[in-house]
């Protein structure tokens, strides 16, 4: 295979440039619905909070960040009013972090979104190779979770 051809499928390359497509695609296509302050980086924590809420301590292991990262962000998300927290009943230590009214909405219009993008993306490439990419991203996404986990 040409060197060029070849540079231009290496995989950190396109995960890159992906990322950055898809972060330019929600900025343009969200910012409509979500509230002023609202940023494109806050989306994996906001879609983790999810309808049921989660702990502060599985938000950091859910999208790999530090608990300072966690923290600042939530506190974001608060003053925004999208979010509030409390205490975990079942662990003092933990924090319970939960979607506001309006941050129901808003997820539930992202959602929306997604899906919409994700019919688009099986449109493009077909429903056999979106699931296969599906697969193929979440199997890399655990082989790099597993090599994070020998090197600790």
């Amino acid at each position: 295979m040409d060197d060029h051809i070849e540079s231009e499928r290496i995989l950190f390359r396109l995960n890159y440039i992906l990322k950055r497509l898809m972060d330019r695609y929600a900025g343009r296509n969200l910012a409509s619905i979500w509230s002023e302050g609202f940023n494109v980086t806050f989306l994996p924590y906001f879609m983790s909070i999810g309808d049921t809420g989660i702990s502060n301590h599985d938000l950091v292991k859910r999208i790999l960040v530090t608990k300072q990262g966690v923290s600042k962000t939530v506190k974001e998300l608060e003053n925004l009013g999208l979010v509030y927290s409390e205490k975990s009943e079942t662990d003092a230590r933990s924090i319970m972090i939960y979607l506001t009214d309006t941050g129901k909405s808003l997820y539930s219009s992202i959602k929306q979104n997604a899906n919409h993008i994700k019919a688009d993306y099986i449109k493009t490439v077909g429903i056999k190779n979106y699931e296969i990419t599906v697969d193929t991203m979440t199997k890399i996404i655990e082989f790099h979770e597993e090599l994070e986990k020998k090197q600790v």
